[in-house]
């Protein structure tokens, strides 16, 4: 008989089903609130760094030592964020950080974030943790999240940029500019991306070069159905010379400006200042000087297109960085009225700035004499004698030269010619010429045949061309660039002005739109610090339109009328054709206080006849102000050459001459 297997059905617990679904639905739940928490992070992120500061201090309370562990991170975080808010590097000409910046407001709060949760935590690890109850730590988190909050919720509100089709974008292009009959046939649109202040991308150009992009810029605007002042377009930088950055604005991020941070912005090793920024964030700088010597400037602009204020930024970064500055105002010192007690010496007349021209020629001669038998040691450690080039500092101060509606001075007979002999030769003597004015025209420089020269001169250091007036000149101010000043707006669409707005030329050579630091307060920088003045050796050759600079200037601050003395401008002796002869002899029959009666007494002291160079050492003269001063002597019968560069008191002429003279005269 076969043998019955009964097998026993259990039937399976009501509960237990209930729980296998119920473990399904919280799986399920926390993966919605996971992916909720993360479509949210931006705007929940501050709670959310409050909750895992919370966390990250009961954590480490219980270990012994957690403290040091929260302290050693709060170090690490406070390092990080330094390196990510202020480190931008270079290794040559590649730049290592891919974008830029952030804002000093972003930093300090990242900063602040950083270190108080960092504080917070070590607090709390040390203590404890969170301890809800009488403890302070719930109420101080709750009002780091709340505080930190704030300042994140009102920044994202304030720079989220607006959703850009790009496909669109790139759509309209290939249909409006890249077709047959649009401003850049055949052309291609890559590497489109958002930003701040709207989109940019790179231009690949199927004929020419990036320049004509540039050239078709307008024509592209209308194409796209843009305005004009919203596109930009400049070279690509180290890319193919078909390639060009087009940068599109929902607004121009120009239009807000800086604030002149303060005389730091220039770099005493290099010799550049950051006077500015583009409209892509990036430094926009100005060349004091370079290793060869200082960099001549010329600043354009129409009337409230930013000039003054340039310079008012300008002088006070000289006055902080000893650089010696020499100001001109010839609109009665109305343009830059801060400047008048603040500099080495300001002059506020058109006949003030022409002395201040010859003068710094004089400076110019005595440096050169100078330097031409300097000893100094070169980059392989070798001592030469005779430096063909000027070192800030080394031994002089560089000497700023800024003369403002400069046409005015230029106007005047001998101007001309004169200015363009010291541009020609004040780089390698230390001297840098910035002159300014309303427009680059040729009759602003004056009517000598000199006057293009000087421009092209100028031109080839700094130019700084603020909106100017007339489109017929936009090409002379910036000769070979695609860019049009005078097409500046004079305002922006909320109704402001856009004074600083323009193009420089200079180390960065970007044919783009940047817009000059504001400073709010010049008279701070101006009445803080000490002006540089020049060394006593050049101070020694000139007249009494350098050396009774102040008691005019005294006269004119109690409501005096002051007049130059009569050796400010000298009278020629020359041709009258010739100027700078004049100014030659002029000087020549000039006579610096004190430096006649201080080498007569002094060869009435020697007894004997002796050497030039002797006198100028014992002296503490130049070399040329003891041979000028020896010339005048000697005309009016108070010394006597006795050999070539050997001379003597008229009563000593028969006396030895010592040996070490007469050698140091061969």
């Amino acid at each position: 008989m076969p043998e019955t297997i009964t097998v026993e059905k259990v039937e399976t617990a009501p509960d237990s089903k209930g729980g296998r679904r119920s473990k399904k639905r919280s799986t399920k739940g926390a993966r919605r609130a996971m992916r909720l928490a993360y479509r949210t992070r931006r705007g929940m992120a501050p709670l959310y760094a409050t909750a895992a500061t919370a966390l990250a201090g009961s954590a480490l309370a219980v270990p012994a030592d957690g403290w040091k562990t929260a302290l050693a991170a709060t170090a690490a975080g406070a390092v990080t964020t330094v390196a990510w808010g202020r480190w931008d590097a270079r290794i040559g000409k590649k730049k290592l950080r891919k974008k830029r910046l952030p804002t000093r407001n972003d930093f300090i709060a990242a900063a602040s974030a950083v270190t108080t949760s960092g504080g917070l935590v070590t607090a709390m690890a040390a203590t404890g943790g969170l301890q809800p109850g009488n403890s302070p730590y719930p109420a101080l988190l709750a009002a780091w999240g709340i505080g930190h909050g704030v300042y994140w919720w009102r920044r994202g509100k304030r720079t989220a940029a607006p959703v850009i089709d790009l496909t669109e974008q790139m759509k309209a292009w290939h249909d409006n500019v890249a077709g047959v009959d649009g401003s850049l046939p055949g052309s291609k649109l890559v590497n489109v991306v958002t930003t701040d202040y709207g989109w940019t991308g790179v231009i690949v150009l199927k004929k020419g070069n990036w320049r004509r992009a540039v050239s078709a810029m307008n024509d592209i605007a209308g194409d796209l159905d843009l305005p004009e002042e919203m596109l930009q377009i400049e070279k690509a930088m180290g890319q193919s010379a078909k390639r060009a950055i087009i940068a599109v604005f929902d607004h121009n991020p120009l239009a807000a400006g800086t604030d002149y941070p303060g005389p730091q912005i220039l770099d005493t090793k290099t010799g550049q200042a950051k006077v500015g920024i583009f409209y892509d964030g990036d430094p926009a700088h100005y060349a004091f000087w370079k290793p060869s010597g200082p960099v001549h400037s010329v600043v354009y602009g129409a009337t409230d297109g930013g000039k003054s204020r340039f310079l008012d930024m300008l002088l006070g970064t000289e006055r902080h960085n000893g650089i010696v500055s020499w100001v001109c105002d010839p609109q009665g010192g109305q343009s830059l009225p801060r400047w008048r007690e603040a500099v080495d010496w300001y002059e506020d007349t058109a006949q003030g700035g022409l002395a201040l021209l010859y003068e710094a020629r004089k400076v110019m001669y005595e440096r050169s004499a100078r330097y031409s038998m300097m000893q100094f040691v070169d980059h392989k450690g070798r001592t030469l004698r005779g430096r063909d080039h000027f070192v800030v500092g080394d031994p002089d101060p560089l000497i700023s030269i800024t003369i403002d509606e400069a046409h005015r001075v230029l106007a005047l007979p001998g101007a001309v010619a004169l200015l363009f002999e010291i541009v020609l030769m004040s780089r390698k003597c230390g001297i840098k010429i910035r002159l300014v004015f309303q427009g680059p025209k040729a009759n602003y420089f004056g009517s000598g045949p000199e006057s293009t020269d000087i421009r092209e001169q100028l031109q080839s250091g700094n130019t700084v061309m603020f909106r100017t007036a007339s489109a017929l000149t936009d090409s002379i101010g910036l000769p070979g660039w695609e860019v049009n000043p005078s097409q500046l707006p004079m305002y922006w669409p909320d109704k402001t002005s856009t004074a600083g707005l323009g193009y420089i030329k200079g180390p960065d050579n970007r044919q783009a739109q940047f817009r000059a630091h504001f400073d709010r307060d010049p008279a701070h920088w101006a009445t803080t610090g000490t002006a540089a003045t020049i060394e006593g050796s050049a101070a020694a050759c000139l007249g009494k339109a350098y050396t009774e600079r102040l008691d005019r200037l005294a006269a004119r601050l109690r409501g005096e009328t002051v007049v130059l003395p009569d050796d400010a401008v000298p009278t020629p002796t020359a041709p009258a054709g010739d100027p700078v002869a004049a100014a030659t002899a002029a000087i020549e029959a000039e006579a610096p206080a004190g430096t006649d009666d201080t080498v007569h007494s002094f060869l009435l002291q020697r007894g004997r006849p002796v050497g030039r160079n002797t006198i100028a050492q014992e002296t503490k003269l130049t070399v040329s102000a003891v041979k000028n001063a020896l010339t005048r002597l000697k005309r009016d019968g108070r010394a006597v050459a006795v050999d070539r560069g050997i001379w003597a008191h008229p009563d000593h002429v028969d006396a030895a001459t010592d040996t070490t003279d007469l050698a140091e005269a061969a």
